[in-house]
């Protein structure tokens, strides 16, 4: 478990959970618009052209954001790799405050997860994401919300490739840095394990906006935050991450869900393995952190 010191970083907590999310929309907004102008100058000519009548200038935005909602995938890598460096910087600046602060022998954890944990968390990546997809498309609440459509599109428009880097590995290692390794992170220096990880996913789902992200980011906020808290290490997160978007992305593009709800008995039976699966690995994964809470008090029993 991380230490549950209180947070000793100077500055009030809640700018110092703000601050990391107005960064990454900062650099979000700088990258759009500097696709946006690159667009613009690329078609110069057809800009002042549409100028001549309302409907032509009307026709000509239209393009324009379906050029900028076809690129999604790419906009978002983008934006990912220009924020990462800040989010590195302020996991390690962090991490210089709290050990200025904490015991050495508190601080440092003689206990290392073993490999297999991991490939545990690869599978709880995997199977949870096709369990909480199914049962979102059961829930019908897709087909009623535009937002998820249209950034759903967006997100599978680009090239298969494209798509593993950047939504199986750019995007994920992204977002656990800021999700989990500073807001998480911040808010459990101030509060204990369980209201950290509720208070993280919340807000990882909020900013995922409509209702069908705000729902799968809140269930993998939690599992997400979990996976940190127990091994203490921000590859947890990331490998959890990318496999559970990994997982749909090949699920996507290789028509796996078209052949999964292609019956309801098949849809029905994928989705019940596939959630017993999950928690069959949460459980080991839960496992090995009560391992962990057993070998930490008897070295500490040990040192007395």
């Amino acid at each position: 478990m991380f230490n549950n010191q209180s947070n000793r970083r100077p500055g009030n907590p809640i700018v110092g959970i703000i601050v990391p999310i107005l960064i990454y929309w900062g650099i979000s907004f700088l990258v759009d618009m500097v696709v946006v102008a690159a667009y613009l100058t690329a078609h110069g000519q057809e800009l002042m052209q549409a100028y001549e009548s309302q409907s032509a200038l009307q026709t000509f935005m239209e393009e324009t954001m379906t050029f900028i909602l076809g690129h999604s995938t790419e906009i978002t890598s983008a934006s990912a790799l220009l924020a990462l460096p800040f989010y590195i910087y302020m996991m390690r600046k962090d991490e210089r405050y709290r050990k200025m602060f904490v015991e050495p022998e508190e601080h440092k954890t003689p206990w290392k997860a073993p490999a297999v944990s991991y490939v545990y968390t690869v599978l709880l990546g995997v199977t949870a994401g096709i369990a909480l997809n199914n049962i979102l498309i059961l829930s019908n609440l897709g087909s009623i919300s535009v937002s998820y459509q249209t950034t759903s599109a967006g997100l599978y428009a680009a090239p298969v490739i494209i798509e593993i880097i950047g939504l199986g590995v750019i995007v994920p290692v992204l977002e656990e840095c800021l999700y989990r390794g500073v807001i998480f992170r911040r808010l459990r220096d101030l509060m204990p394990a369980k209201k950290a990880i509720l208070f993280s996913a919340v807000i990882f789902a909020i900013i995922h906006g409509n209702i069908v992200q705000f729902l799968y980011a809140l269930v993998f906020g939690l599992l997400l935050s979990y996976v940190y808290e127990s091994f203490e290490s921000i590859k947890a997160p990331i490998i959890l991450h990318a496999s559970a978007n990994l997982g749909s992305v090949l699920l996507t593009e290789g028509n796996g869900y078209g052949w999964i709800f292609h019956t309801p008995l098949r849809m029905g039976m994928v989705t019940v393995i596939c959630a017993f699966t999950a928690s069959v690995f949460f459980v080991l994964i839960r496992n090995l952190e009560n391992s962990k809470k057993n070998v930490t008090k008897l070295l500490k029993i040990i040192a007395k």
